[in-house]
Parts: structure tokens; sequence; C-alpha cells
């Protein structure tokens, strides 16, 4: 803990030593060369961002709550400080999410496996929600997260930021810290030094406290680059570590234990505030190293080459007698390596194509010594995919399609420990599983973006994708012990094949912005966990069981958001979004889909000199009770209706090149009880009462 204060402490100290230098030296130069700035979403694809000063609005936040404020993209949790995105009812593995050009490679098969990034990187966060296979790999299937750092400086010169965050619930709070710059002495090499610490306590819901909820986190990244005429190199290493709790209440001793706490729909035990965390508590680090080369071949063709290295070790942590208790109950970790490689050639104004190539080869291994079985099996897996996209671009149109092929083998190796209950002896047998398994398949995309005049514009996009089942829902016959629950594969399972077709309207003005899309996506073999309604009883307690099952699926639904400047100093802002989903085998509706919502906020900017950026809002959200579930298909109905409100407000005090942000907000203004749906704890658990939240951002 004092190793991770003194680097925070060191890096905040830099950052306030230079923020009195002059950020750029004076430089003569002769020749200046303005070269076009890769855009890392095609404009055929349909998509959303989040730019630096809407991400500043949730500092603090994980990534899966700050991505919240897109409409059509909503939350997974796993109780109050765990959660992963889910887009148009699609989430985990169906989602990529790429750190600065890379895909996230670890451990998230799990529901409370949340995503091991730090947004704090991020200068623009886009989400694209159509199926984009073709440029990013199998398992785009639902959509595809983009988190995109700023750009490396390339001149002389220094400039940095500090943000600290403090929240009420949970007394959090969170500070991070970025230092960039140049050197005079070599015109083109950049680099950039980022900090992050976070540490919570047990989170209130509006009434009690939730037992075990504490988490902290310690981050940290680096790049260096180099740019010249024709080339640019870079090289980046991230570290992304966290501990966090498992909600108490989701283990429970008995049958009648469990189901007195699924009766009474709250925890029966009652606690203070502490930060400590204990069993049962997960413990994850991520690496991540990036180089990269882009070199210009000529006017008309370049070359880009990346490759990648990232090692997650997940440790999970439980209740155990004696002198076990240090030990983790799992003990994983995934070393990924990937080469992406990719040729793109201008032939004129009006006509480009690429040619690319990823290959990824993964080594997940169970550390021996957790005396326990394992969840998942140890394996190997190897990924190569060839694509080729080409792109026709006139003045009110742009049309690009892509191919693809991908090919996967994947062998899996596991033993478990069988108890013979039939041998008087007590003997105890070992069950060797696993087996080699091969996945190929084709996939294609088209998109056209229309410029109908200057201010409606249409796009479509369709596109085919592909996964492959992970290891767990293959083989995992035993208790997921962050989850709280029994879960148990299929070793049949079939790769998912999607397809999916999402249209957009966008009206811009200069008082009136709205954007409607709208999609239908049909999914062959498509792998989710139906609650079994039975229980199964451990040596560490009683738990819910649920089994992956395969079945034929259909999506479909909208998003809308807009907004109206009534006055220059009164706006409005709504954002809306409906799914819709079925199980088409055997015509019934899909658990765990998110319900209708619409959140829309109201908002007064002012400026008082030497106060920019006054403003002052009051959101609310409203979300609808999950009427399309199958009765007595789940442990507990689906909980009813709720609404909440928020208020915020900020401004910013500028002297020079120095900049202070303010930042005030309160999220569940009246401490609302309440749970929501997509959230794997709601069974026992309300969730977050009122949060008070202060953010400090100063910029030089």
């Amino acid at each position: 803990m004092e190793t991770k204060l003194l680097l925070v402490f060191l890096l905040l100290c830099a950052a306030t030593a230079l923020h009195g230098q002059d950020k750029s030296d004076t430089l003569k130069l002769k020749e200046v060369t303005i070269r076009a700035k890769f855009l890392p979403v095609g404009k055929t694809s349909i998509s959303s961002t989040l730019h630096k000063h809407e991400l500043e609005l949730s500092l603090g936040s994980a990534l899966g709550e700050v991505l919240k404020a897109i409409a059509g993209v909503n939350v997974l949790k796993t109780g109050a400080t765990i959660s992963k995105p889910v887009i148009h009812g699609l989430h985990s593995n169906r989602i990529l999410i790429l750190n600065n050009g890379i895909r996230l490679e670890g451990q998230a098969w799990g529901a409370e496996h949340a995503p091991e990034i730090d947004p704090m990187i991020a200068d623009q966060i886009h989400v694209i929600k159509g199926a984009e296979s073709v440029r990013y790999g199998a398992e785009a299937i639902g959509g595809v997260v983009l988190l995109a750092p700023p750009d490396l400086p390339s001149l002389a010169g220094k400039s940095g930021s500090v943000h600290t965050t403090g929240a009420s619930n949970g007394r959090a709070i969170s500070t991070s810290a970025m230092l960039s710059g140049g050197l005079r002495v070599l015109p083109g090499f950049g680099w950039r030094v980022q900090g992050t610490y976070k540490k919570a306590g047990y989170v209130r819901t509006a009434d009690y406290y939730l037992g075990n909820t504490g988490l902290g986190e310690f981050n940290y990244s680096a790049a260096a680059g180099y740019r010249t005429n024709k080339s640019n190199y870079e090289a980046y290493y991230s570290q992304f570590s966290t501990s966090l709790g498992v909600l108490y209440s989701a283990h429970a001793g008995t049958v009648e234990d469990i189901a007195a706490r699924i009766a009474a729909g709250r925890p029966a035990e009652d606690y203070g505030f502490t930060a400590q965390i204990t069993a049962p508590r997960q413990r994850i680090f991520h690496h991540l190293f990036k180089f990269k080369v882009h070199y210009d071949l000529n006017d008309q063709e370049s070359l880009n080459m990346v490759y990648a290295f990232q090692r997650n070790h997940r440790r999970e942590f439980d209740f155990r007698r004696g002198d076990r208790e240090a030990l983790p109950i799992t003990d994983l970790v995934l070393n990924t390596h990937s080469f992406d490689l990719d040729l793109t050639r201008q032939c004129d104004s009006s006509f480009k194509r690429t040619y690319g190539f990823n290959g990824i080869i993964q080594v997940n291994n169970n550390i021996p010594g957790t005396l326990a079985n394992t969840f998942i099996p140890n394996y190997d897996s190897f990924t190569g995919g060839l694509f080729l996209i080409q792109k026709w671009i006139q003045k009110s149109w742009e049309l690009e399609a892509g191919l693809r092929y991908d090919f996967k083998l994947f062998d899996a190796a596991g033993f478990r420990y069988l108890y013979n209950s039939a041998d008087t002896s007590g003997g105890i047998t070992e069950e060797y599983y696993g087996g080699e398994s091969r996945f190929h398949n084709v996939t294609g995309s088209i998109g056209l973006r229309y410029k109908i005049s200057e201010n409606w514009q249409l796009a479509g996009n369709l596109g085919m994708a592909w996964r492959a089942p992970t290891a767990s829902e293959l083989f995992s016959n035993g208790l997921h012990h962050g989850a709280g629950l029994y879960e148990i594969g299929d070793p049949d399972l079939k790769s998912e094949q999607g397809y999916k077709w999402i249209s957009s309207l966008k009206y811009l003005s200069g008082q009136l912005t709205a954007e409607l899309d709208v999609y239908a996506q049909y999914l062959n073999n498509y792998i989710y966990t139906q609650p079994g309604l039975s229980y199964k009883q451990t040596v560490s307690g009683t738990y819910p069981v649920f089994r992956y099952q395969q079945t034929n699926a259909s999506f479909a639904g909208a998003d809308f958001s807009a907004g109206y400047r009534f006055l220059p100093a009164l706006s409005y802002r709504v954002n809306a979004s409906i799914v819709r989903a079925r199980d088409l085998s055997n015509r019934k509706f899909l658990p765990y889909i998110p319900s209708d919502r619409i959140d829309h906020s109201i908002r007064l900017d002012l400026n008082f000199k030497p106060l920019t950026a006054t403003y002052f809002q009051l959101g609310h959200s409203y979300v609808c009770r999950q009427t399309r579930y199958e009765p007595e298909s789940d442990y507990a109905a689906p909980p009813p209706a709720y609404q909440l409100f928020s208020l915020m407000a900020g401004t910013t005090y500028s002297v020079g090149h120095q900049q202070l942000g303010m930042n005030l907000s309160v999220d569940n203004l009246f401490n609302r009880s309440y749970k929501d749906y997509m959230n794997r704890y709601r069974y026992y658990a309300h969730d977050m009462g009122r949060n008070i939240s202060f953010r400090l951002a100063y910029k030089f």
C-alpha cells in the first residue's frame, strides 16, 4: 500500500513541479508536413463517441458505468462494484474492448469479470454498435468499445492533468495524473506517463450496507513514440491491478438459508462501514505491452505492424478452514501474444483498399496449489484471420465492404476430483476432460453513409460475425465463487453466428441534434446461462445452479438520442432505448435482457468571470420493469420499475494555460431503494443508495 501511495505521490509532485514550465519551446522549422490522423472508427460504422469533457463527468467510475451515457448501452452488474457493458442486449465475449488499439484479452467469461482497463487513460471512447467482425476479428458480434488515449506530442514542451474524485457512498477516493511531453533535441519524439489510485469501502443501499463490497485499484501506464515524415514508432505498457470483495450474501450455508434470503430480498445480516476486504474476494493483475510501426511505402501505400503481449493473472479467494484461508480457490494465468499486419492502398481520392492479417496465441494455466477443483481447464488456443476491406468515397456518400476468414484451434486439458458415494470406502476418483476443437468461419460486412442534405445523414450497416464457445461455456462444472453460482457447461456447444443490420438517421442543426438507430439481429447457436431452479450443496455452502444452453435467438430494438437548445443558456438532452429478444427455437423470452429505459436532463450554462463553463443540470432516469420473461423460470421475478433523479453542477477557473475544474454531482438524489434486473445480485440485495461525488481537475 505504501509503495502505491508513494508512486502516485511522486507522479503528482512531478506534475505540480512542471506546471509552471512553458508548454512549448520556440523551434524553427524549415518544413511542416500535415498528416491526416488515423480514425479508429470507419465512417460507415454506426457508432457513438464520448469526448474528453464528457468523460470528465464520470471520473472515478468503472468502464461499464461510463458507457451508460450512450443510448443503447446498458450495464450487467454483479453487486454495486462490478459492471460490464451491454450493447443491444449482448455482453461479455460478444463485445470486443480495445485498449489503445489492442483487443483486451482476459478472463472475461464471468458476469463478475469486469474489464481490466482504466478509463482514465482515454481521451475518447468510441462505441461501435454494429457487428464489426471483418475489421476487428471474431467476438465482435454485439459491438466494439475502443479506448483511445491522447496523441503523443511531437514537439518540445510539457503538459499534464491531475484529477481527484471523492464520493460519499463507500467513502471512495480516486486520484489520477497524466504527464506528457517532447524533447527539444529530438523533434518528433514524444512520451506520456499516467497513473490512477482508487480506494472504496462498503457500499450502502438506501437502508443498509452491503457487506464486503470494498475495492482497491492501482493502475499505471507509459508510452513513447518517434515520428518522421514517413514512419511512426510507438511503444506502450500498462498495468491494471485491483482487489475487490464479493458480497457476503452471495454465499449461503443451506438451501433454506438462500431461499430465505431470496424471499426477504435483502441480506439477513447488518454491517457497519469498513474498507477492509475479506474472503470471498478477487485479486487481478493485467499487464499489456504493445509495439507499433507505421511506414509509408510510397504516396499511395502504407504499412502497419503491431505486436502485443498480455498477461492476465486472476485469483479468487473463498472461506476456507485453518491455514488454507490464504490459498486462492482459483488461480489462473492467461498469456496472450497477438500480431496485426495491414497494408492500405489509396488508389485515388475515391478508392481505398486494406489487406490485413491478425494472429493470436493464448496459453491459459491453472496454477497448482489451490487444493481445489479447477473451474475451467488449462488450454492452448491459436486464432488466425485474413481480411480485405474496400472503400468507395464520393462527395455525398461513402460505401465500405469487407470479407474475412478466421480459423481457431482450441486444445483443453483439465481434471477434477469426484467423490464416489457408492464406494463404501469413500474413494475419490480423478476425472480428465477437454480435448481439441477446431472452428472456422467466413464473415462479411457492407456499410453505406449518405449525406441527404446539410442537416440530414443516413447510414446503414449489415454485418456477419461469429465467436467460438469459451472454456467456461464448454467445460465449467463447479462453483463460480465470484458470482456465487454453480455453473454447468456443455462440451457439445457450437460456434455462434450472428447477422446484424443497423441503420441510423441523424439530424444536425444549430438548435437541434437527433439520432435514431434501428437494428435487428439473428444469432444462430446463441449461448446463454439459464437458471436451473435448483441448488447445489458444496463444502463451502449452497448455491443456485445455472446451466449453459444454446438456441437460435433474435434481437431487435431502437436507440434514440436528441438535444435541443431552447436558449443560449438552456438546453435539454434525452437518451432512450428498447430491446426485444426471443428464443426462436423454443418460442420464449431470453433471460437477462435489459429493460426499456429513458434518461433525460435539463441544463443551464452560465459564465461568471473569472469562471467559465459554469453549469447546473437536473437529470431523471426511468427504467421499466422487465415484463418479457418466462414465469417460474428464475429464482425471483424481475423487480419493479424505478426512477432516479440526479443533480450536477460545475465550473472552471482559468489562468493562462492552467485550468482548475470543479464538479459536484448527486446520484439517486432521493435515496430510493430499488433493484435493477441486470444486477446478478438482485435476488438478495438492493442497488446503491444516494451518492455525492466531488471532482477536481487541474490541467496545465
